[in-house]
């Protein structure tokens, strides 16, 4: 009756085992499938190797019997799975801020392992203990949380085991085959955690890089004129009494720099003006390329003079630099209008632009300013801006 008793319970012992041996084999796949997946992660294989070995453990576990050496094996077996995990680990994120180095990992899983063939309940707590160290000593907040998660778990499982007698038989072996698969899966579920992570950022960080790139003009890094739109209406919206001044400005004579100098020196023309404007602007003021050579400025609570002395600010600059930058010197063509309080973006850039073509009749280099609605534009102020133009 006894010998039966044990023998069901052998059996279900093995049964067990074998069904966590099957979770980890599981966890094991799933993490391969989402590492293949993602052939940039590094790492990740050798947590699917602390899986196997894992699965392994435990599906030799149950016959190890009473035999010393049989047991030493499997214990030796159990121990290398947290280093294996800690190694994966330094190789899936580089700034993990974890201290040491790999090649002391390696040194003390062969070590680990050679010493649990003698002394296996030592072997196991020290080889856990250092595991569980480092993951706990992290110097990053990025991913604290499950790193210290895998520690406690790597702590846990080893210090039971390794304070039972060693001549209990296979009674210990049993327990950390127990607590590896346990911990195992655990592991797993945060390893999966941490590519879905890390994924996560990787996508998050793209569709921002996405949206820059469609926002922003490549050549001079203002924003293009859909963006330009966007945030101005925006500006427009948020505008007290004191309403804006939109200025729509170009370079004189573009398409004689391209044709003589190459597109190349209107290239350094372009750069050089988004730089000049944008030196120019106050926090509450906003810039953007329309398109070619045509830029637009958007300033916050100011007068019409004001923004005439900006557009000199931003002439006498860039006629200061063009030499640097190869190029002769430039000069540019405004036209201004102080935005109502009724109009629409699209309304006041079709005024500018209307301001801008009085500012080319009456010889270019200068900014004039236009009142008035569309159909009956009255342009007041003209101001010449820095040397004549080409």
């Amino acid at each position: 009756m006894k010998a039966d008793q044990n023998q069901r319970f052998m059996d279900a012992q093995t049964g067990a085992l074998a069904m966590a041996a099957g979770g980890l084999a599981v966890a094991a796949g799933a993490l391969a499938r989402a590492g293949a997946r993602q052939r940039s992660y590094r790492g990740w294989r050798w947590w699917v190797a602390a899986m196997a070995v894992g699965a392994f453990g435990l599906l030799a576990a149950p016959w190890t019997a009473d035999l010393a050496m049989a047991a030493a094996a499997v214990q030796a077996l159990l121990t290398v799975w947290a280093p294996l995990t800690l190694v994966g680990l330094r190789r899936f994120h580089a700034r993990l801020g974890l201290p040491g180095l790999e090649r002391l990992d390696w040194a003390v899983l062969a070590g680990g392992a050679a010493a649990a063939l003698w002394l296996p309940g030592a072997a196991v707590l020290l080889v856990h203990l250092y595991v569980a160290a480092l993951m706990w000593s992290t110097r990053t907040a990025e991913d604290a949380g499950p790193l210290r998660l895998v520690g406690a778990v790597v702590a846990a499982v080893a210090l039971p085991p390794s304070l039972a007698p060693w001549d209990q038989g296979r009674a210990p072996v049993i327990e950390q085959a127990v607590g590896g698969g346990l911990a195992l899966l655990v592991i797993a579920f945060v390893m999966l955690s941490l590519m879905h992570e890390r994924t996560e950022r990787e996508l998050r960080e793209s569709r921002r890089r996405l949206r820059v790139l469609a926002n922003t003009d490549p050549l001079t890094s203002t924003p293009n004129r859909r963006h330009f739109h966007e945030l101005a209406t925006r500006l427009l919206r948020r505008a007290g009494a004191e309403r804006p001044v939109l200025l729509v400005f170009d370079i004189d004579h573009f398409k004689l720099i391209n044709d003589k100098l190459g597109h190349p020196a209107g290239d350094r023309a372009l750069r050089l003006v988004g730089r000049c404007m944008q030196d120019a602007l106050r926090a509450n003021d906003l810039a953007g390329r329309l398109g070619g050579d045509e830029f637009a400025l958007l300033l916050g609570g100011a007068s019409l003079q004001q923004a005439i002395g900006v557009a000199e600010r931003i002439v006498q600059q860039l006629q200061s630099q063009s030499a640097e930058h190869h190029l002769p010197v430039l000069t540019l063509s405004f036209g201004l209008v102080q935005v109502l309080s009724i109009e629409t973006v699209d309304d006041a850039l079709r005024r500018a632009d209307q301001a801008l073509y009085e500012a080319k009749r009456q010889g270019r280099s200068r900014a004039v300013a236009a009142h008035g609605d569309e159909e009956e534009p009255v342009f007041s102020e003209s101001q010449r801006l820095g040397l004549t133009a080409l």
